[in-house]
């Protein structure tokens, strides 16, 4: 049962990632919109950034980037029509979703790779020996936007308007992952905090995803099958 539903993920989201670089300008399009964002808000906030304004700028602008990188999930497939072949495919809904969990997790961290680099460039911060926890935060971060974007992307497939049904729904589903993130962001671009000082955090994070992982669980199934 494991191999099959761990080849069903991966080939899912091989396919989701195939597709998307074989068409690269919506990939270039939300790294530009990424850039553009983290470049107006250093301008609009002058030479030296507060820590908590540089958490909340890379936070919202990755949130905002999330809105565009799930809509081509589920709801791709239902508009191509091609959602009735992933239901043939031998694998469990739950190996569906976690290919699109895949496919969002890499996009998201494919957006930080550029996101953090010019936040540092261009908010003048430092990260220094702060590195590997900033990106562990980062990388928890985008996996649990990528569970929360995923789930809901499946649950409006069906929906009139499903684009600014999702837009709506991801916000308060996203709002406890955004608040954790830009609180563990900013304790640790302020000098003297270290990992240990966001252990709390990262207990919150991995408490959402246990939990969203057991909605997910008794649900999808009857949101695959309408």
């Amino acid at each position: 049962m494991g191999v099959t539903f761990q080849r069903g993920a991966l080939g899912i989201a091989e396919k989701d990632l195939r597709i998307e670089f074989r068409r690269p300008y919506e990939l270039i399009s939300i790294l530009s919109f990424s850039l553009g964002s983290i470049l107006i808000c250093s301008f609009a906030s002058g030479t030296r950034v507060e820590p908590e304004v540089a958490a909340a700028s890379i936070w919202v602008i990755l949130f905002f980037t999330s809105i565009l990188t799930f809509t081509t999930s589920f709801i791709r497939e239902a508009d191509r029509g091609t959602l009735g072949g992933l239901k043939t495919l031998p694998c469990s809904p739950m190996a569906i979703l976690g290919g699109k969990i895949i496919y969002g997790t890499v996009l998201l961290l494919l957006v930080e790779c550029v996101l953090i680099p010019a936040a540092v460039i261009f908010m003048n911060i430092s990260l220094g020996v702060q590195l590997p926890a900033i990106l562990l935060v980062c990388i928890l971060g985008a996996i649990c936007l990528a569970f929360a974007g995923s789930f809901i992307s499946g649950l409006v497939m069906f929906s009139e308007g499903k684009t600014m049904l999702l837009s709506f729904l991801l916000i308060p589903s996203c709002f406890p992952v955004l608040l954790i993130s830009v609180k563990a962001t900013k304790k640790l671009l302020t000098p003297g905090y270290m990992l240990l000082d966001i252990m709390p955090e990262l207990q919150l994070l991995t408490a959402f995803l246990l939990t969203l992982t057991a909605v997910m669980t008794f649900t999808f199934g009857f949101v695959l099958e309408e």
